[in-house]
């Protein structure tokens, strides 16, 4: 019983896992699902994201979130009703790598070679921040690591 019941589950999540894996890559989309996105309406002030990087031979590759209009907060709620409240999620390539819950995030070293690191907005209930006119609030910054 046991063992249908997980691969039953594991058939119902695989789209949503999917979706997930492939959200930063995700740059313009028509209609954003409720399920998945909060969309921030036009007429509200909109988050505007930058990301940057400093290597630290002590501890490797840093990671500096940069927002306007966006507060982060450890809190997580099971329906945002503030838009400009959550975290970040920072991929390396297509990889979660970890959760931001504030501007300053220690990546560590990194292997060898061009990584894309990509951070995009989250609200509290854990949905990903997407714009009225289409696409997410993300930013990448590329890391050359040494």
């Amino acid at each position: 019983m046991l063992r249908r019941v997980f691969c039953i589950s594991m058939l119902a999540t695989t789209p949503l896992i999917v979706i997930c894996a492939c959200l930063p890559q995700i740059k313009q989309v028509e209609a954003l699902p409720a399920q998945l996105f909060v969309t921030i309406p036009s007429h509200h002030p909109q988050p505007d994201l930058r990301v940057s990087s400093i290597y630290n031979a002590a501890d490797g590759w840093r990671l500096r979130i940069e927002i306007e209009n966006f507060v982060f907060t450890d809190l997580c709620v099971s329906d945002a009703k503030d838009l400009a409240r959550g975290h970040a999620h920072v991929h390396l390539g297509d990889k979660k790598l970890a959760t931001a819950y504030q501007p300053d995030l220690v990546l560590g070293h990194l292997p060898t070679g061009r990584h894309q690191v990509t951070v995009s907005l989250r609200a509290q209930d854990h949905r990903v921040l997407g714009r009225q006119e289409g696409g997410i609030f993300a930013a990448t910054v590329t890391i050359d690591a040494l």
